[in-house]
């Protein structure tokens, strides 16, 4: 039967092992999704990691705090060697009775005791670890939606990215192919060097910001894997496909206030601080009632000293009772105490009305963000048709030399400019989405 439960618990283990080597072998870096980075980051990161440590250190805490309901259990022994007893009864520097005594003494003595009655200290203390723990898991909470929000915006900033790259790299492709017009047109005579040398350089600019561009996606990607606490020589790349969603809608403002108030985590942390600092007026309160303890101990003795002269004997003896002290110096050393207990509730409370109006404001400030991002997007899209539009006509005037070539030039960079600014208003918007989701707490 042992040999088949052994064999049980390493087969269940080899399972679990195999199950998480399969899991990570199936998240692929070279195209690592919003998902999985976030799954990853969760697991991976060291402050999340930390702030689970804490949540577990709270806990424990809590059930320290329990085991002061459970009595105290003590044992002591000892043995002296006493020497013989001299009275000076004619004074301490005449000569002294010496009577002859019992010269070894020992005890074994087993004791115990309880709290009965601490004034609801113990309790107290008790109900401020519960909500310790619960703030903790709060915080924890907060840490990963922070977490998340970072992942996010890190995704976003490397698809911008991307999407910037891959704007220029059309314009590099569009430029090689005017720089080919434009030499057709110099060998007919028809333009001469400097228009040449222009377009050529419009293709250099566009490579080179095609190049910084490259580099910093690579930087970007670089610090996502350092959030997601991935090894170093781990190569890593990630999939910005189906990233941005243009039917993000969301409620009214009123709606969202009253999610944020029920769900962000700062305010329920904010009400929980209220009650411990009520609790700590409760415990300091309890400095003004007696103290109960009820106990007992049973010991073992030699020699007899109940009796006189001493007896040459070991004895038995159990003693079982209730203790109760009253601490009279509480009734004026209390007193500030107890005032500072005060301050401290009508502070906490002031800071939970202070927290609700920054979590309003913060909402509204977030609505209207992205209420903005939906207008600059109207604008954007009109302003691209207009930057095309612009650059065949200046084109079109252009092969047929009713423009200079700086205005070809000109036109092309502002539709460029048109087209970057729509994919940064519709990347903006996605973001302040986002950022709208965490600050009501449903990130």
């Amino acid at each position: 039967m042992i040999f088949n439960a052994c064999r049980y618990q390493c087969m269940t283990l080899c399972l679990l092992l195999a199950g998480s080597f399969l899991h990570s072998q199936m998240i692929d870096y070279q195209h690592l999704s919003l998902q999985q980075a976030i799954e990853t980051g969760l697991k991976n990161n060291k402050n999340i990691q930390i702030s689970h440590l804490k949540k577990e250190m709270s806990a424990t805490r809590e059930k320290d705090l329990a085991m002061e309901r459970l009595p105290d259990i003590e044992f002591h022994t000892s043995y002296n060697q006493v020497t013989n007893l001299f009275q000076h009864q004619n004074g301490f520097f005449n000569k002294a009775t010496k009577y002859d005594i019992i010269n070894g003494m020992y005890d074994f003595t087993l004791s115990a005791s309880i709290p009965v009655y601490m004034g609801g200290k113990i309790r107290n203390t008790e109900k401020k670890a519960s909500i310790d723990t619960e703030i903790s898991a709060l915080r924890t909470h907060l840490d990963e939606r922070q977490l998340k929000m970072e992942i996010i915006t890190a995704f976003l900033q490397i698809h911008h990215l991307k999407e910037q790259q891959s704007l220029i790299n059309d314009k590099m492709k569009e430029d090689s192919i005017n720089i080919k017009q434009v030499k057709s047109l110099k060998a007919n005579g028809v333009v001469t060097v400097n228009e040449v040398l222009r377009t050529s350089l419009q293709l250099s600019n566009h490579t080179m910001s095609w190049t910084e561009l490259d580099n910093d996606i690579q930087i970007a990607e670089h610090k996502l894997k350092t959030i997601l606490s991935l090894p170093e020589n781990q190569e890593m790349h990630v999939d910005t496909e189906n990233l941005i969603s243009d039917k993000a809608t969301i409620p009214y403002i009123e709606e969202l206030t009253e999610t944020a108030l029920n769900k962000n985590e700062s305010v329920e942390i904010s009400h929980k601080n209220l009650s411990l600092k009520e609790l700590d007026q409760k415990i300091i309160k309890a400095n003004y009632l007696p103290k109960i303890t009820a106990g007992g101990e049973y010991f073992i003795k030699y020699p007899n000293m109940m009796f006189f002269p001493p007896e040459p004997y070991a004895y038995r003896l159990g003693m079982l009772g209730v203790n109760l002290t009253y601490p009279i110096g509480n009734l004026y050393k209390n007193k500030y105490r107890m005032q500072e207990a005060r301050e401290n509730i009508d502070l906490a409370r002031l800071q939970i009305e202070e927290n609700d109006e920054k979590i309003r404001h913060s909402v509204y400030e977030a609505y209207k963000k992205f209420e903005e991002t939906d207008q600059k997007v109207k604008i954007a899209e009109e302003a691209i048709g207009q930057a095309k539009e612009n650059y065949r006509i200046v084109k079109t005037k252009y092969v047929n030399k009713l423009s200079l070539i700086t205005e070809l030039i000109d036109a092309d960079n502002a539709y460029l400019e048109a087209e970057s600014n729509l994919i940064s208003v519709k990347i903006n918007r996605q973001l302040k989405y986002y950022q709208l989701q965490y600050t009501i707490g449903n990130l």
